[in-house]
């Protein structure tokens, strides 16, 4: 299996049943006004059921952040 890394989502579009995934990395950012240049990273193509499967465990995942940050930041209060 091969890992990549990116720093964002930017767009999906879905044509004929094939949704793609383009992704973009941080190329600079911009220290005076905080402001972030990205460019292209790559482009994830699956069948729409494949996405509706993506996004149904990408929720999942987030409810597990959120309630790992409530904690955390339940625990930094007391």
């Amino acid at each position: 299996m091969k890992d990549l890394f990116v720093d964002r989502l930017m767009n999906i579009t879905v044509l004929q049943g094939v949704a793609r995934l383009d992704f973009a990395r941080v190329d600079e950012v911009n220290t005076e006004d905080k402001k972030v240049k990205m460019s292209n990273s790559y482009r994830l193509a699956m069948p729409v059921d494949a996405l509706a499967a993506l996004l149904e465990q990408s929720s999942k995942a987030l409810e597990e952040i959120k309630s790992m940050k409530a904690k955390s930041d339940k625990e930094s209060i007391q």
